[in-house]
């Protein structure tokens, strides 16, 4: 998670991290699950003044695979692993990743990663 973050310009503490898992951790499993991740990321966000959406988006995509200009795309794979193993998130990514892949290329390009991680 503190890639994603620090992808969007943010740069969070451990504890900070931390205080806002604990935040968001509805269920209080320890976990996050992939609405939680957002709530956090959001979180931050709100805590933070000069944020632009679209540039943190468009960091985050950048720092997945992709190009600056929007064009190229996140590798399927890419995504799971950062989601599942990077982050330890416990959801079921690739269910999310074959919904938002409308053109079933099994890469994610802007549009489809705005989907999956836009508000």
């Amino acid at each position: 998670m503190l890639q994603v973050l620090e992808a969007m310009g943010q740069a969070p503490t451990e504890d900070e991290l931390f205080e806002m898992i604990s935040e968001v951790d509805d269920n209080m499993s320890g976990s996050i699950d992939f609405g939680e991740f957002l709530k956090v990321v959001e979180s931050h966000k709100n805590r933070s003044e000069n944020l632009d959406d679209e540039n943190d988006l468009l960091d985050a995509f950048v720092a997945c695979g992709g190009n600056a200009d929007k064009s190229g795309c996140v590798q399927k794979d890419t995504m799971i692993h950062i989601i599942k193993y990077d982050f330890g998130l416990t959801i079921n990514i690739e269910e999310l990743i074959n919904k938002i892949d409308t053109d079933g290329s099994g890469e994610i390009e802007y549009d489809e990663f705005e989907l999956l991680l836009g508000n």
